[in-house]
């Protein structure tokens, strides 16, 4: 039979509502020496006592469990497979959870391609969303969701400024991307994505594109370079790049140049500079290691978290939406053209 918190004041000699104040931090408006503290705490030991975690977050109305959705539009990124991506997020969003005392669920009724029921069936204090894909069923499904949410990667006038959002600053990421290949005396610079139909950071970063190209005086590509539909950077690379240099929407797309440029007689960087985009540590890994605009993946997830934890408490003042500027990893893959 489990120990109760009743079992452990009869044998310290105290009242529950003492031992409640030692054990559990409440009724602070209780004062207990430290002789009687220590007292209390031995007790415990001695009967083994253990918090029923399920009992006190009922008591609360608290689960202490945030989960992690991403919408329809694209498969769950894999923790070991291709870029670090989804690692360093899961990494900043475990730390900020940890440091309030919640845990992180991965639920597969989240992750699946209608996650409304598990969104606001109680199961979780709050949800951060991270999905950037533009479709009406992904909005829809938020702006209906009964439980706090942050999202990750959305402008918040996207919501009608409903909850809270975090994004990185692509303008100024791209902007040191076009800026170091200007530097470095490339002219013709293209833009390269997986797919345009893709992301609302995907349209994001290639109208950045766009900018900063005719900032620095030069002619920026009406039509982005397309790696998909099959055999597309195939098709590239074997007539012979018209660039001498590409800025890639993500890290997947620089990979798959630097992977494939090889196979055509293209030398990165030599014949064609490369640059990506998020740099985790996956950049470090290519062969040339790959230059790169550096999202804040850690801080965002961590970010995100902090700001639903506010939410949930009711604590939440804003703003609606918080920027996160990142920086530049000058590698291998760039340097100036022939």
């Amino acid at each position: 039979m489990a120990v109760t918190l009743r079992d452990v004041a009869a044998k310290a000699g105290v009242s529950p509502v003492v031992c409640s104040r030692v054990l559990h931090n409440k009724a602070i408006a209780i004062r207990v020496s430290e002789a009687t503290a220590e007292r209390v705490k031995q007790a415990a030991i001695d009967l083994g006592y253990r918090v029923n975690i399920s009992a006190r977050n009922f008591r609360a109305q608290k689960s202490m469990m945030i989960g992690i959705a991403h919408g329809a539009g694209f498969v769950r990124p894999k923790f070991n497979d291709g870029s670090r991506y989804f690692c360093a997020l899961m990494d900043g969003m475990i730390e900020g959870a940890f440091a309030h005392g919640y845990t992180i669920s991965l639920c597969p009724l989240l992750l699946n391609e209608v996650p409304e029921a598990a969104m606001s069936d109680g199961r979780f204090d709050g949800l951060v969303w991270y999905s950037n894909v533009p479709s009406k069923d992904n909005r829809d499904t938020l702006m209906n969701c009964s439980s706090p949410v942050v999202a990750i990667h959305s402008n918040a006038d996207y919501f009608d400024n409903k909850f809270p959002t975090v994004l990185c600053d692509n303008f100024h990421a791209i902007g040191c991307s076009v800026r170091h290949l200007a530097e470095l005396g490339h002219k013709r610079i293209g833009f390269a994505v997986d797919t345009m139909h893709g992301t609302t950071e995907t349209h994001a970063r290639y109208s950045s594109y766009l900018t900063h190209m005719k900032m620095s005086g030069l002619d920026p590509d009406e039509t982005p370079i397309e790696i998909d539909p099959l055999n597309a950077l195939d098709d590239y690379l074997k007539s012979g790049p018209k660039h001498t240099a590409v800025v890639t929407n993500n890290d997947y797309v620089g990979s798959e140049f630097i992977r494939k440029a090889a196979l055509y007689g293209v030398r990165v960087p030599e014949d064609l500079s490369v640059v990506g985009f998020d740099s985790t540590t996956f950049c470090d890994e290519l062969r040339p290691s790959l230059t790169s605009a550096r999202q804040p993946l850690f801080e965002i997830g961590e970010i995100a978290i902090h700001q639903l934890v506010k939410v949930i408490d009711g604590n939440f003042s804003g703003p609606m939406e918080t920027v996160v500027q990142g920086g530049f990893d000058v590698r291998a893959s760039t340097c100036p053209p022939k």
